[in-house]
């Protein structure tokens, strides 16, 4: 099963986009959370080459803290087409 890793200052939004976005989202965890968005992508990067997780390589910019997360899922959602 594929697994996603990330950064984040909103878990919540950021989960709920991943959800419109894969089939079968599962084992969303948060690893950690860190002031520094450079410190995050370190771990973000380092988790990746680990467990062999695709990576989104950062995050947009926001106020709080970073939180790393990373989550299981079956596929990506087909693009839809647009109507011709």
């Amino acid at each position: 099963m594929p697994c996603r890793v990330g950064i984040t200052t909103d878990p919540a939004k950021r989960k709920s986009y991943w959800e419109s976005q894969v089939i079968g989202l599962k084992n969303w965890k948060i690893l950690a959370s860190y002031n520094a968005k450079s410190k995050a992508l370190e771990h973000e990067k380092r988790y990746a080459e680990r467990y062999g997780c695709k990576l989104s390589l950062g995050g947009v910019d926001g106020k709080g803290s970073w939180s790393v997360y990373r989550f299981e899922y079956l596929r990506t959602k087909p693009e839809k087409k647009p109507k011709s």
